[in-house]
């Protein structure tokens, strides 16, 4: 045999040892199961109104988020998923992924700093939303008048934890 029991014990202990060094700094934030990622707050910044595709007959949407974090480290992004509503009539969804990216080329969310991000949906023609699409269409929709409703989840990720934090912002 060529691991005797002595050797398999003095490695395995060894190994034991080494994971222990290295996963040390990571225990607090296993034990605390993530409760400083619940300090971050995201609201809408701004949505503003891009000029109609007159071929697909679409007309895309900026939203601007704005992602506070309130806590003490710093975090990032990898995902945020969301419904836009103007005046109480659903426009659209949207998704702002970050997920093939590496965690260090994320957005990052640094300690009482906000963080900008923005995102375009492309707003279809439905039965639903016809009529507010016309007015956006025909540019006779005005924007400083409308009470924009912006909700979802995004996913804050740490070293070693990712969190979803869901929101509901509104603007106007």
């Amino acid at each position: 045999m060529f691991i005797g029991s002595r050797r398999a014990i003095l490695i395995g202990a060894i190994a034991a040892i080494v994971a222990f060094i290295v996963l040390f700094p990571a225990i607090p934030d296993l034990l605390k199961g993530g409760s400083e990622l619940t300090d971050v707050i995201i609201s809408i910044k701004n949505i503003t109104i891009e000029n109609s595709n007159l071929v697909n007959n679409t007309i895309p949407l900026k939203v601007t988020f704005e992602i506070l974090n309130q806590g003490n480290k710093a975090f990032s992004t990898s995902k945020i998923e969301y419904t836009v509503n103007a005046n109480n009539t659903h426009l659209g969804n949207g998704i702002l992924s970050y997920e093939d990216i590496p965690p260090n080329g994320r957005p990052q969310l640094y300690p009482n700093s906000p963080t900008t991000l923005q995102s375009t949906i492309l707003l279809s023609r439905t039965n639903s939303n016809s009529e507010l699409f016309d007015k956006l269409h025909n540019g006779k929709f005005v924007t400083n008048s409308t009470e924009w409703n912006v909700n979802g989840t995004a996913q804050i990720d740490s070293a070693f934890t990712i969190y979803p934090v869901a929101f509901n912002s509104k603007l106007g």
